[in-house]
């Protein structure tokens, strides 16, 4: 069957090809890019928030395979981007964590500064860039242990060798029930918290703030707290607006993805 959130975004569709995201916030932003790469787009194409991740991915593999989707690249390894996308050509991973992530790169939010709040720092990025980029390694740590943990979601729940067929024995309950209890203990979690953190620790500065470190969190408790700090402003949402109002165009590599979007309706 269909699912009913299926039903109503075909409906306020009106014919057009839907693009799904993954929540309201991820939409408001996606229009925000859209309309500065490409006036007009909406009178073509249906932008909806689809309700968090799986939705999206079911939504466009599984019910709608004319329609596209979005999912942000967050916790996801190389490995479980690739097996999600391999369900439909019409799926696309974000090329960053999450779509506040464009809002984070202190060069990027220098370009989208009015030359009056420039001249308040006397013209010099560095202000903007030092506080940022001196914040980086607590949030790296953070992108670690929210891997790990994000991960350890999937591995709480019941070893799926109960769940999917009959098991018996007890001795064999026993061992995969201590298997999946070592998982979760609190040595084997530290554990994989070293090896995610000492594997992030070797990426460039732009690959953790773009692809590793929690771009929403980091925007809101970092970058926010920077700019209201040096150009006196009013917080999370004053500065979005001031960034949309910029109307600078995208990034490369979200031009990329939304000219995929775009050549596809």
């Amino acid at each position: 069957a269909v699912p009913l959130w299926i039903n109503e975004i075909e409906n306020l569709s009106l014919g057009k090809p839907v693009l799904l995201v993954e929540g309201e916030d991820d939409a408001v932003l996606f229009r925000h890019f859209l309309n500065q790469h490409s006036p007009g787009w909406d009178s073509r194409l249906y932008l909806a928030p689809a309700g968090g991740k799986t939705r999206v991915i079911s939504g466009v593999a599984d019910h709608r395979p004319g329609w596209l989707g979005i999912v942000d690249g967050d916790e996801w390894g190389q490995n479980d981007i690739e097996k999600a996308l391999a369900r439909s050509p019409h799926l696309k991973s974000l090329p960053r964590f999450c779509i506040e992530s464009y809002f984070c790169h202190p060069t990027e939010l220098w370009a989208a500064l009015p030359q009056k709040q420039r001249s308040l720092v006397n013209d010099n990025p560095q202000a903007l860039e030092a506080p940022i980029f001196a914040a980086l390694p607590d949030w790296v740590a953070h992108g670690a242990m929210w891997r790990v943990l994000r991960q350890l979601y999937q591995a709480a729940r019941l070893p799926s060798q109960l769940e999917n067929e009959p098991v018996t024995d007890e001795t064999e309950i026993r061992r995969i029930l201590q298997n999946w209890h070592e998982r979760l203990s609190p040595d084997s979690v530290i554990e994989q918290y070293r090896l995610e953190l000492e594997a992030a620790k070797k990426l460039a500065h732009d690959e953790q703030l773009m692809r590793y470190i929690h771009g929403k969190k980091f925007y809101n408790q970092v970058v926010v707290q920077v700019l209201d700090r040096l150009f006196s402003g009013k917080g999370a949402d004053d500065w979005l607006q001031k960034f949309r109002d910029a109307e600078i165009q995208p990034p490369p590599d979200l031009r990329q993805l939304l000219d995929w979007v775009l050549s596809l309706v």
